[in-house]
């Protein structure tokens, strides 16, 4: 094997460069994957335009899936040739992971750092060093969406820690790729689902892919949603983060209903919670970021058995040598998942 790859790296605010970096070395405990879809989460584009902080040079890649090309001396659970998707690592052994809650392990993030010069989760390469239970056979799936199973793990850990139920009403405000991996999810949970944007291409999106109601989001959209629902919604999932958004997704909750801050803010402006509101109402919150690697497992299972369609969420491919394009194209104009094939 060619002892240098090809990666993406992030250099300076709205700058990625190709460069030739060392393969990555194994441990007893490793595989190496030859990266076949890497998936340009939002995290990493924020990063790209400075959004979001990060130490440059920044060699992200998370959402990924590839084949196994070597395991270390000490893995059991894969083998060579396995087509697989890349979630988080976890010791077994501390409380969290006892617990089932590994999202709370130390080693949760484990395969983010990187050696070499560079920080990240080191997915936009050729080839990428993660830890044997941080991998999951997805048999034949298509590549590009095996490379979702990150995202989607995500929503599947929002409908979980929601405890969102057959016969459960929500709405999901934000038509992007993560609201829609949401609405997916709560779909399949068998929940009545509404969805919020400002974009009617976008509303249209949500439609084909199920969404029992949609509305542009205007001054009256508390109105207008619990109007539709009957007095509220059970669950209000915000996908995209501003003051104003949580403020409407609080305001439109049942008695007992939950709100989960899905994404991130940027710039981040706190916002208020009336106490006896929610002391009254008994509604509660919760905040979602990654997901436990039950949640990984179960979407890489679905996306193996052809139980989820993601194929519509995927904008566009291009090779490793055109990256910039990609990143150009991923934050230029409303997109969906947009896909490097190295």
């Amino acid at each position: 094997m060619n002892r240098t790859m090809k990666a993406a790296v992030i250099t300076a605010v709205n700058k990625v460069e190709v460069v030739d970096v060392p393969v990555p070395v194994i441990g007893p405990r490793d595989v190496l994957l030859k990266i076949k879809s890497a998936g340009l989460c939002t995290w990493e584009q924020r990063i790209y335009t400075g959004q979001a902080k990060a130490d440059y040079p920044f060699l992200g890649g998370h959402e990924n899936a590839g084949e196994i090309a070597a395991v270390g001396e000490l893995v059991t659970n894969v083998k060579v040739g396995d087509r697989v998707t890349m979630g988080s690592s976890s010791c077994g052994s501390c409380r969290a992971c006892l617990r089932g809650e590994d999202k709370g392990c130390s080693e949760h993030f484990l395969n983010f750092s990187l050696k070499g010069g560079h920080y990240g989760p080191g997915g936009f390469a050729e080839y990428k060093v993660h830890r044997s239970d941080g991998v999951f056979p997805v048999g034949d799936a298509p590549w590009d969406e095996a490379a979702l199973a990150e995202p989607l793990s995500c929503a599947i850990h929002a409908a979980r820690l929601l405890n969102a139920r057959l016969g459960d009403t929500a709405v999901i405000f934000g038509a992007g790729t993560m609201g829609l991996m949401n609405l997916i999810t709560l779909k399949k949970s068998g929940l009545r689902v509404a969805v919020v944007d400002v974009n009617e291409s976008r509303l249209a999106k949500a439609r084909e892919l199920g969404a029992d109601l949609t509305f542009v989001s205007d001054e009256k959209i508390r109105e207008r949603i619990k109007t539709a629902f009957l007095g509220g919604v059970d669950h209000a999932i915000t996908a995209y983060g501003s003051d104003a958004v949580n403020q409407d997704a609080l305001d439109v909750l049942n008695n007992r209903g939950k709100i989960c801050l899905f994404a991130s803010a940027h710039p981040v402006t706190p916002f208020a919670i009336d106490p006896n509101v929610m002391h009254n109402k008994e509604t509660s919150a919760v905040g979602v970021v990654s997901a436990d690697r039950q949640d990984h497992a179960l979407a890489t299972e679905m996306i193996a058995f052809r139980q989820i369609n993601l194929a519509p969420l995927i904008d566009q491919g291009f090779p490793i040598t055109d990256a910039a394009e990609a990143f150009h194209r991923a934050t230029s104009a409303p997109s969906y998942r947009v896909i490097l094939n190295p």
